[in-house]
Protein backbone atom coordinates (compact mmCIF):
# COMPACT_ATOMS: atom_id res chain seq x y z
CA UNK A 1 0.00 0.00 0.00
CA UNK A 2 1.26 3.44 -0.70
CA UNK A 3 2.50 4.91 2.57
CA UNK A 4 0.19 7.87 1.98
CA UNK A 5 -2.90 5.68 2.63
CA UNK A 6 -2.99 3.87 5.98
CA UNK A 7 -5.54 2.58 8.47
CA UNK A 8 -5.54 2.51 12.26
CA UNK A 9 -7.76 0.99 14.91
CA UNK A 10 -10.03 3.53 16.63
CA UNK A 11 -9.59 4.02 20.37
CA UNK A 12 -11.97 5.61 22.88
CA UNK A 13 -9.86 8.79 22.48
CA UNK A 14 -11.26 8.99 18.91
CA UNK A 15 -14.85 9.21 20.12
CA UNK A 16 -15.16 12.97 19.63
CA UNK A 17 -13.64 12.85 16.14
CA UNK A 18 -15.87 9.98 14.96
CA UNK A 19 -18.98 11.49 16.53
CA UNK A 20 -18.30 14.84 14.86
CA UNK A 21 -17.85 13.19 11.47
CA UNK A 22 -20.83 10.88 11.87
CA UNK A 23 -23.10 13.82 12.68
CA UNK A 24 -22.03 15.90 9.66
CA UNK A 25 -25.20 16.51 7.60
CA UNK A 26 -23.77 14.97 4.42
CA UNK A 27 -22.83 11.78 6.32
CA UNK A 28 -25.84 11.56 8.63
CA UNK A 29 -28.21 11.98 5.66
CA UNK A 30 -26.82 8.83 3.96
CA UNK A 31 -26.52 6.71 7.12
CA UNK A 32 -29.07 4.04 7.97
CA UNK A 33 -28.85 4.61 11.73
CA UNK A 34 -29.11 7.71 13.88
CA UNK A 35 -26.27 8.50 16.29
CA UNK A 36 -27.08 10.52 19.39
CA UNK A 37 -24.79 13.39 20.39
CA UNK A 38 -23.39 11.51 23.40
CA UNK A 39 -19.60 11.26 23.73
CA UNK A 40 -19.71 8.65 26.53
CA UNK A 41 -21.98 6.46 24.45
CA UNK A 42 -19.60 6.85 21.50
CA UNK A 43 -16.60 5.81 23.64
CA UNK A 44 -18.51 2.75 24.87
CA UNK A 45 -19.45 1.89 21.26
CA UNK A 46 -15.77 2.01 20.21
CA UNK A 47 -14.82 -0.32 23.11
CA UNK A 48 -17.62 -2.77 22.21
CA UNK A 49 -16.73 -2.61 18.51
CA UNK A 50 -13.05 -3.31 19.18
CA UNK A 51 -14.03 -6.44 21.16
CA UNK A 52 -16.32 -7.90 18.49
CA UNK A 53 -15.25 -10.78 16.27
CA UNK A 54 -17.86 -10.02 13.60
CA UNK A 55 -16.91 -6.37 13.13
CA UNK A 56 -13.67 -4.79 11.93
CA UNK A 57 -13.23 -1.04 11.76
CA UNK A 58 -10.47 1.44 11.08
CA UNK A 59 -9.83 5.14 10.79
CA UNK A 60 -8.61 5.93 7.28
CA UNK A 61 -5.52 8.13 7.11
CA UNK A 62 -3.92 10.03 4.24
CA UNK A 63 -0.38 11.23 4.87
CA UNK A 64 -0.90 10.37 8.55
CA UNK A 65 -3.99 12.58 8.85
CA UNK A 66 -7.30 11.06 9.93
CA UNK A 67 -9.72 11.57 7.03
CA UNK A 68 -12.39 8.88 7.25
CA UNK A 69 -13.80 5.72 8.71
CA UNK A 70 -14.38 2.24 7.31
CA UNK A 71 -16.01 -0.84 8.74
CA UNK A 72 -16.67 -4.45 7.80
CA UNK A 73 -19.56 -6.31 9.39
CA UNK A 74 -19.76 -10.07 9.01
CA UNK A 75 -23.50 -10.47 8.54
CA UNK A 76 -23.53 -14.28 8.13
CA UNK A 77 -20.42 -16.03 9.42
CA UNK A 78 -21.39 -19.53 8.25
CA UNK A 79 -22.01 -18.28 4.72
CA UNK A 80 -18.95 -15.96 4.83
CA UNK A 81 -20.98 -12.90 3.85
CA UNK A 82 -20.40 -9.34 5.03
CA UNK A 83 -21.05 -5.71 4.28
CA UNK A 84 -18.82 -2.65 4.32
CA UNK A 85 -19.43 0.96 5.21
CA UNK A 86 -17.22 3.97 4.59
CA UNK A 87 -17.42 7.70 5.06
CA UNK A 88 -14.91 10.48 4.56
CA UNK A 89 -15.17 13.01 7.37
CA UNK A 90 -12.28 15.35 6.58
CA UNK A 91 -11.87 16.52 3.01
CA UNK A 92 -9.03 18.94 3.64
CA UNK A 93 -5.65 18.25 2.13
CA UNK A 94 -4.77 15.45 -0.27
CA UNK A 95 -7.97 13.40 -0.03
CA UNK A 96 -7.96 12.03 -3.59
CA UNK A 97 -5.95 9.04 -2.47
CA UNK A 98 -8.46 8.53 0.34
CA UNK A 99 -10.92 7.39 -2.30
CA UNK A 100 -8.67 4.36 -2.82
CA UNK A 101 -9.64 3.12 0.67
CA UNK A 102 -11.85 0.53 -0.97
CA UNK A 103 -8.94 -1.57 -2.29
CA UNK A 104 -7.38 -2.35 1.12
CA UNK A 105 -10.87 -2.80 2.57
CA UNK A 106 -11.86 -5.29 -0.13
CA UNK A 107 -8.52 -7.07 0.22
CA UNK A 108 -9.19 -7.28 3.96
CA UNK A 109 -12.69 -8.67 3.40
CA UNK A 110 -11.80 -11.33 0.87
CA UNK A 111 -8.28 -12.31 1.89
CA UNK A 112 -7.73 -11.48 5.57
CA UNK A 113 -11.26 -12.25 6.78
CA UNK A 114 -11.92 -14.95 4.19
CA UNK A 115 -15.31 -13.61 3.20
CA UNK A 116 -16.86 -15.08 0.09
CA UNK A 117 -19.29 -12.26 -0.68
CA UNK A 118 -20.21 -8.68 0.23
CA UNK A 119 -23.73 -7.27 0.05
CA UNK A 120 -24.06 -3.50 0.39
CA UNK A 121 -27.13 -1.32 0.72
CA UNK A 122 -27.08 2.29 -0.50
CA UNK A 123 -29.78 4.97 -0.39
CA UNK A 124 -30.91 6.03 -3.87
CA UNK A 125 -29.97 9.64 -3.04
CA UNK A 126 -26.29 8.69 -2.57
CA UNK A 127 -25.41 9.09 -6.26
CA UNK A 128 -21.62 9.16 -5.83
CA UNK A 129 -21.59 5.86 -3.95
CA UNK A 130 -24.07 4.29 -6.38
CA UNK A 131 -21.68 5.04 -9.26
CA UNK A 132 -18.65 3.93 -7.26
CA UNK A 133 -20.09 0.52 -6.43
CA UNK A 134 -20.32 -0.40 -10.11
CA UNK A 135 -16.88 1.06 -10.87
CA UNK A 136 -15.39 -1.22 -8.20
CA UNK A 137 -16.91 -4.33 -9.71
CA UNK A 138 -20.05 -4.70 -7.61
CA UNK A 139 -23.14 -6.03 -9.37
CA UNK A 140 -26.35 -4.04 -8.99
CA UNK A 141 -28.89 -6.55 -7.70
CA UNK A 142 -31.95 -4.34 -7.56
CA UNK A 143 -33.87 -1.66 -5.73
CA UNK A 144 -36.01 -2.12 -2.64
CA UNK A 145 -38.72 0.52 -3.09
CA UNK A 146 -39.71 2.53 0.00
CA UNK A 147 -37.59 0.12 2.03
CA UNK A 148 -36.06 2.37 4.69
CA UNK A 149 -37.47 5.20 6.74
CA UNK A 150 -35.25 8.26 7.13
CA UNK A 151 -36.67 11.18 9.08
CA UNK A 152 -40.07 9.51 8.77
CA UNK A 153 -39.94 9.39 4.97
CA UNK A 154 -39.72 6.16 2.94
CA UNK A 155 -36.53 5.80 0.89
CA UNK A 156 -35.43 3.46 -1.86
CA UNK A 157 -32.42 1.27 -1.16
CA UNK A 158 -30.15 -0.15 -3.87
CA UNK A 159 -28.58 -3.56 -3.31
CA UNK A 160 -25.10 -4.43 -4.60
CA UNK A 161 -23.12 -7.64 -4.33
CA UNK A 162 -19.52 -8.62 -4.96
CA UNK A 163 -18.04 -12.09 -4.78
CA UNK A 164 -14.41 -12.77 -3.93
CA UNK A 165 -13.92 -13.93 -7.54
CA UNK A 166 -15.30 -10.60 -8.82
CA UNK A 167 -12.74 -8.66 -6.77
CA UNK A 168 -9.93 -11.01 -7.83
CA UNK A 169 -10.75 -10.26 -11.47
CA UNK A 170 -10.41 -6.46 -11.10
CA UNK A 171 -8.14 -5.69 -8.14
CA UNK A 172 -4.98 -5.60 -10.27
CA UNK A 173 -6.34 -2.41 -11.94
CA UNK A 174 -5.94 -0.51 -8.69
CA UNK A 175 -2.42 -1.70 -7.84
CA UNK A 176 -3.09 -1.97 -4.11
CA UNK A 177 -2.58 -5.46 -2.72
CA UNK A 178 -2.40 -4.76 1.02
CA UNK A 179 -5.19 -5.17 3.52
CA UNK A 180 -6.20 -2.56 6.09
CA UNK A 181 -3.34 -3.69 8.32
CA UNK A 182 -0.74 -3.11 5.58
CA UNK A 183 -0.14 -6.81 4.87
CA UNK A 184 0.19 -7.93 1.22
CA UNK A 185 -2.59 -10.49 0.65
CA UNK A 186 -3.67 -12.73 -2.21
CA UNK A 187 -1.87 -13.27 -5.48
CA UNK A 188 -0.09 -10.14 -6.66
Amino acid sequence: MTSALTFRLPTPDDAELLLTWRRLPEIAEQSFSEVPDDIDRQRAWIDRSNARTDYVHRIIQVDGIDVGYGSVTITHADWKIGTIGVYMGDRRGRTGIGALNFAPMLNHCFHTLGLRKLVNQVFSSNERVLKGQTMLGYRHVGVLRDHALKNGEPRDVHLFEMRAADWAAVRHRFGLFQDMDGQVVGEV
